[in-house]
């Protein structure tokens, strides 16, 4: 089995809507986010690679920086969204159908990086290769790991 890794950031807030939540995380607050993708595969290809960085890189970094820098992510139906949207309906709100805890944002971000390997790989590789895991870094010390 191989393995490679790539990793990224963004810088992002979220906040918790739920009334069980501690009060910090219900409020608006931000992290520098850092997001490490694991990729592995059962054989190597003609080039000896599990995948070739570049093109996973680049699609990978446009999603999250199209789709998480500089958002705020909410609960989908979150009072505060719909408050920030009355006063600046061009707002970077990604609203998720969950919560967007650290864990909850890790399996979020799995599943998406899952879709894009899936379509940069030639259908001939596609059941030799997939993504083992995605580690998130909310702080220096308070990561979340998803992994199927």
């Amino acid at each position: 089995m191989h393995r490679i890794s790539l990793r990224h950031n963004f810088e992002t807030a979220h906040r918790l809507s739920s009334k069980d939540a501690p009060i910090k995380c219900q409020s608006i607050h931000g992290h520098s986010w850092w997001v490490t993708a694991t990729i592995e595969g059962d054989c190597l290809d003609e080039q000896g690679m599990v995948i070739e960085f570049g093109a996973f890189k680049k699609a990978w970094r446009t999603f999250l920086d199209d789709t998480l820098d500089h958002h705020l992510v909410v609960k989908k139906g979150d009072v505060v969204a719909a408050a920030i949207r009355g006063v600046q309906p061009e707002a970077r709100i990604l609203e998720l159908d969950h919560e967007p805890s650290t864990e909850l944002l890790a399996e979020w971000i799995f599943h998406q990086s899952e879709l894009i390997l899936q379509r940069l790989l030639p259908e001939h590789r596609q059941q030799h290769v997939r993504l083992k895991r995605i580690h998130v870094q909310e702080t220096s010390v308070n990561a979340a790991e998803y992994e199927r």
